[in-house]
């Protein structure tokens, strides 16, 4: 994944993860954070922040996010980055719902 497209990612899941907590007050400083920080360190990253931005990351970007996939992504703490690489690699694999028509 190039640099830019890296960086729009990440902007756009800060504002996700904002709108899925649910207090999005709290859940702000994502929104100025490094991208390598443990987002457990930044906001208080519950079971349900994660479930809002794991729906809100399937509804954005069109991906299935496995049981797989999200224990990968969740392995010694979420980070942008972490995030933005699951989304890209979740792109290259088809849906095997099939697409919506």
């Amino acid at each position: 994944m190039i640099a830019g497209k890296t960086e729009d990612r990440i902007a756009e899941l800060r504002e996700l993860i904002v709108a899925a907590a649910p207090d999005p007050e709290r859940a702000a400083p994502v929104r100025r954070c490094g991208a390598d920080d443990l987002l457990d360190e930044v906001i208080p990253f519950s079971s349900v922040i994660v479930l809002g931005t794991i729906v809100a990351v399937e509804d954005r970007f069109g991906v299935r996010v496995t049981r797989a996939v999200l224990a990968d992504a969740l392995e010694g703490g979420v980070t942008l980055n972490k995030l933005a690489r699951m989304v890209a690699e979740l792109e290259d694999v088809p849906d095997p719902r099939g697409a919506l028509a």
